[in-house]
């Protein structure tokens, strides 16, 4: 990316916005904050389960809005055809050989690509405010990347939740590990995060000398990302909060982004109609929501998952226990479920008696047009 010099006097800082200054407020600056709040919420209030619920609802919508982005649109169809038919095939088969014989790398492998997945987004989400303010240099992109590596990487070696798992996983593979050992290792990360924060402001230095510019909502993008991702490591009891706070903040920018875009791709009409277009436009956000759910709902009885995460353990279907002393016999996990499934068409029911008793007004003059 390249910038233009600064005239004397004038400031170095540029300000640029993905969306525009309201809904970056809402959906890149502000929801890290309010995902934390949730998550400290759910671990106050509701059982563990709403991280599986928080997946049901966030996680596989998201990877809804991806299909949906690569397979729904002609244009990207066509260019990466190869790519999104055959990739698949290769994914599919070495899980399904990972499952077999090798399960536990498997879940490392994913986890893996799970963390580098998560910074690369984030890092894209950087590179877009750089792009839509004119800032930075052709340089920049990469120092930002180093920059999110070395400050999750540092989370990773000194967070009590990460610390703990990797401390834990080198014991079970025999690998002594002294404390000793762990407080240098973590002494090294905090000078190697300082020195490289170090760099990096020579680097911005530099950039305004040269007569660049700097986008500054960009870094406090990143400052609030990384508010969440520090916070939810470093808390107490924080695998649920990290999960939560975590998949809501991924998720819902994911999902953001990829509406806006399809959005801007149907009013300026510059691409090819498909199934995207039928999700994105004026008036299609609910279409684009409800293809969303219904997705997540096909996808969790698919798999098989428990009944339970579609209400985050607010709603469940636990046994009832046989009450012996009116002879009322127990209810299993299915007999408490179609108790359930009963009651929501009964709900239904109700709703559509009580729509009907005031849409139908024959002396409503609106009705009386229609019929």
């Amino acid at each position: 990316m390249t910038t233009q010099g600064n005239r004397p006097g004038e400031s170095p800082f540029r300000t640029g916005y993905i969306l525009n200054p309201r809904l970056d407020l809402v959906w890149f600056l502000g929801l890290p904050f309010l995902a934390v709040a949730i998550a400290l919420g759910f671990q106050m209030w509701l059982p563990y389960v709403v991280v599986a619920s928080v997946n049901l609802w966030i996680t596989v919508p998201h990877h809804y809005a991806g299909w949906v982005r690569s397979y729904g649109m002609p244009e990207e169809w066509a260019r990466f055809k190869d790519r999104l038919v055959l990739g698949p095939i290769v994914i599919f088969g070495l899980t399904a050989a990972g499952l077999t014989w090798a399960p536990i790398t498997l879940l490392l492998m994913v986890t893996a690509w799970d963390h580098q997945h998560s910074i690369m987004q984030q890092h894209g989400f950087s590179r877009i405010y750089d792009f839509k303010a004119g800032a930075g240099t052709p340089s920049t992109g990469r120092w930002d990347l180093a920059l999110h590596w070395t400050l999750y990487l540092n989370m990773f070696i000194q967070a009590p939740m990460f610390r703990h798992l990797w401390i834990r996983e080198l014991h079970r593979m025999q690998i002594p590990v002294s404390a000793g050992f762990v407080e240098t290792l973590q002494q090294i990360a905090w000078l190697a995060l300082g020195i490289y924060l170090a760099c990096y402001t020579v680097h911005l230095w530099r950039l305004v000398q040269n007569g660049g510019r700097i986008n500054p909502i960009k870094y406090v993008f990143i400052a609030a990302s990384y508010f969440l991702w520090y916070f939810a490591a470093w808390h107490t009891n924080s695998i649920l909060i990290y999960n939560v706070a975590h998949r809501i903040m991924h998720g819902v920018q994911y999902m953001v982004m990829v509406y806006v875009f399809m959005r801007r791709k149907a009013d300026l009409k510059v691409s090819r109609p498909g199934f995207w277009s039928r999700l994105a436009g004026k008036g299609k956000l609910k279409w684009f929501l409800v293809g969303g759910g219904a997705y997540a709902i096909v996808v969790q009885l698919m798999i098989n998952r428990p009944l339970d995460e579609f209400g985050f353990g607010v709603v469940n279907f636990a046994p009832y226990a046989a009450i012996q002393n009116f002879n009322i016999a127990g209810l299993d996990y299915a007999a408490s479920y179609a108790l359930f499934a009963e009651t929501l068409i009964a709900a239904y029911a109700l709703t559509h008696y009580y729509v009907d008793s005031f849409i139908w007004k024959v002396r409503d003059k609106s009705v009386q047009k229609g019929l």
